[in-house]
């Protein structure tokens, strides 16, 4: 059994005293540098608490438009080469048209799943 913080729990240690104890003392002319670096370790803990959510909703999205199995026993790094594989496929398959014709509906929907998942981790406010 772990008794330190893991990578999740050091994050959120840190950003939380960087609010609390630190950034009440920068002074005006560094504030804006401050509240990006608050800001960026709020994103890279809310992506360690839900990377593998994020990445489940984009396997799925991408499942769907594919015909795959989303294969929900991926986890870790095996589900984010999955997703990247499958995002690079997607890339390619755009740039040489092969949605122009068929398959927007689906593909509009695909898009809009890794969008929100995305946004999920990144500005989770501007889901609503």
């Amino acid at each position: 059994m772990r008794a330190n913080p893991d990578a999740r729990g050091l994050l959120e240690i840190a950003a939380s005293t960087f609010r609390a104890d630190v950034l009440p003392h920068v002074a005006p002319e560094a504030r804006f540098a401050a509240l990006m670096v608050a800001n960026a370790l709020e994103i890279a803990e809310r992506e360690l608490k839900g990377l593998d959510a994020a990445g489940h909703s984009m396997l799925g999205a991408l499942a769907l438009l594919y015909g795959e199995d989303a294969d929900d026993a991926l986890a870790g790094d095996d589900l984010r080469k999955r997703v990247e594989a499958l995002q690079h496929r997607l890339c390619i398959e755009i740039a040489a048209g092969d949605f122009d014709n068929e398959g927007q509906e689906v593909l509009m929907d695909s898009l809009e799943a890794i969008v929100k998942a995305r946004l999920g981790i990144a500005n989770p406010k501007a889901l609503g």
